[in-house]
């Protein structure tokens, strides 16, 4: 994704170890790029908890990305802001997923430092296209550009913010099956990803139905080379299947879920440690 039609140079940028570390931090999307490349990314979605030691947490268990959820949390701009700066420190991308895509959004949202973005119930080339504008300076797009501080650590920020923002068009719908090839050739497009709870429904089928497997294989089948593929996997035991499948972008699970596994296992393991060892008898 690099943009050398845009080299305009900030003639306030700034030198120095931190400004470098900082420099990094919002080029995050580009190493998700290149993770994926390089065969397989896994991150899971950021909804119930929406905390700094929660995304502390999830960068310390290894995972590549955190998809945020604006759409189906409470989180705001507000408390959006925090989560991003935990993903900087943690040293993990974060990707906002906006509750919609109207003007203004997806670009506030990057202005916040944020590494990427996923755009909900993307149905055509068209609206894939308005997104790409929202995401990407010129050439490849119309965002607008605000000299804001913390770009002062890029030397050449709209070209380095073109390379380094991730862009994300999720497939949740019926009318989009039929497009997806169209829709993940959009210059711009990182990749697709299949929301496969929105398509059942969609499609009027019952969530996790063979149906919504072949639609998802479609897919597979329709997009183009050098785009890639991304799904929500519900269990970690589905991902080495949906990778052979072509899906190398997968968000597993999500945090709310995690919790309530892990405690259901720890209060499971707990409860056969006390029957294993019983009261001593005489």
């Amino acid at each position: 994704m690099k943009d050398e039609k845009n080299g305009w140079t900030n003639p306030r940028a700034v030198d120095g170890d931190a400004a470098s570390r900082l420099a990094a931090n919002l080029k995050r999307g580009l190493k998700l790029r290149e993770k994926v490349a390089s065969g397989y990314a896994v991150g899971t979605f950021l909804i119930e908890f929406p905390s700094a030691a929660v995304v502390s947490s999830l960068s310390m268990a290894g995972f590549d990305f955190i998809a945020v959820d604006m759409e189906h949390s409470p989180i705001g701009f507000a408390q959006l802001e925090p989560l991003i700066v935990a993903g900087h420190a943690s040293g993990i991308a974060i990707i906002v997923r906006t509750w919609g895509n109207e003007p203004g959004l997806i670009g506030k949202v990057l202005d916040m430092g944020a590494n990427g973005v996923m755009a909900a119930h993307v149905d055509s080339p068209e609206e894939a296209t308005r997104i790409v504008e929202q995401a990407r300076f010129a050439p490849l797009g119309r965002r607008g550009f605000s000299p804001i501080a913390r770009f002062d650590v890029l030397k050449r920020p709209l070209a380095e913010l073109n390379e380094g923002t991730y862009v994300i068009c999720q497939i949740e719908g019926a009318t989009a099956l039929s497009r997806a090839r169209e829709i993940a050739s959009v210059p711009g497009v990182d990749a697709v990803f299949v929301g496969p709870y929105d398509l059942a429904l969609s499609m009027n089928v019952e969530p996790g139905s063979s149906a919504v497997l072949e639609a998802a294989e479609r897919i597979a089948g329709n997009v183009p080379d050098g785009r890639t593929l991304g799904i929500y996997v519900d269990t970690p035991d589905e991902c080495a299947s949906w990778a052979a499948r072509g899906f190398t972008l997968q968000c597993v699970s999500f945090d709310g879920r995690m919790f309530a596994d892990g405690a259901r296992e720890t209060l499971l393991r707990a409860r056969r440690g006390q029957r294993q060892s019983g009261p001593e008898r005489e």
